[in-house]
């Protein structure tokens, strides 16, 4: 488990996907945050706008955040 960073700068998308899912993205690989992390994780609706600092950040992810 790790927690994500809770700043904007420092946090992305790829590393956010792969702490919840542990999956790798590959380069070039469509991320679809609201639509699979948001909906998911962040108790977002699938296609609404999302932060990631304040949706994810600062929480406890079940993989590691890299």
């Amino acid at each position: 488990m790790s927690v994500l960073p809770a700043t904007g700068s420092a946090i992305k998308m790829g590393g956010v996907n792969q702490a919840y899912t542990n999956v790798a993205p590959t380069a070039g690989a469509n991320i679809n945050l609201s639509a699979t992390l948001g909906a998911n994780y962040g108790g977002k609706a699938a296609g609404s706008q999302i932060s990631l600092s304040s949706t994810f950040g600062g929480k406890t992810a079940p993989y590691t955040y890299s």
